[in-house]
């Protein structure tokens, strides 16, 4: 199912590099800084939107799981935030349950100082919360059969499937970079295909 309904993603999409509507370019993907942004301009959250261009045109869809996120994504509401997503830019028949592993082994390390050393960087990235990362690689002590990425990602309610617009899953479509810095979003609703829709609201 999984497999299909990937490919599904990556058609609707369509192949890049990609050219958009200007209604969909203007206002659709368009994403708009969050107001706290102006009080931390260091935040690295800033290369996600300095790279959105480049992302749209040339990124690959791929799944990904949720690491973290706040709590408040999984309820309905106006605000958008951060979040951390795993994912494989060179497996994609990875399933649900084997990505789920790897999340859930790296949330795990939160709070967290592990006997290994390569899980260390992870852990300390993940139990701050404001440190934001693209493409860092999950080390294989976590991950031994897939070559996975963490990045930070940005969760808009508007791009999530209604009537709730909140994490209802964490198993979806994100569009990655495939070169450095490999920023992500997760696909907008409007290029998944009813079947996942159907599958993210029950």
């Amino acid at each position: 199912m999984f497999p299909e309904l990937l490919l599904d993603c990556a058609a609707k999409f369509g192949e890049p590099p990609r050219r958009f509507y200007p209604w969909t370019s203007l206002f659709y993907l368009q994403i708009p800084r969050p107001d706290w942004f102006r009080e931390v301009p260091d935040d690295e959250l800033k290369v996600l939107f300095q790279n959105l261009g480049t992302l749209y045109r040339n990124g690959k869809v791929v799944w990904a799981h949720l690491v973290q996120a706040n709590v408040a994504l999984f309820e309905p509401g106006t605000w958008d935030a951060p979040a951390e997503f795993v994912y494989s830019l060179n497996d994609d028949k990875i399933s649900p349950e084997e990505l789920g592993k790897i999340a859930h082994a790296l949330f795990s390390l939160k709070g967290t100082t592990p006997n290994h050393a390569d899980q260390a960087p992870l852990a300390e990235y993940l139990t701050n919360e404001r440190t934001r990362t693209y493409g860092k690689p999950v080390p294989r002590s976590l991950s031994p059969r897939f070559a996975c990425q963490v990045s930070t990602t940005y969760v808009i309610r508007k791009h999530l499937p209604g009537p709730r617009h909140a994490l209802c899953q964490s198993f979806l479509p994100m569009i990655v970079n495939p070169i450095a810095p490999h920023v992500a979003l997760p696909l907008p609703s409007k290029y998944w295909p009813e079947a996942l829709i159907q599958w993210w609201a029950d």
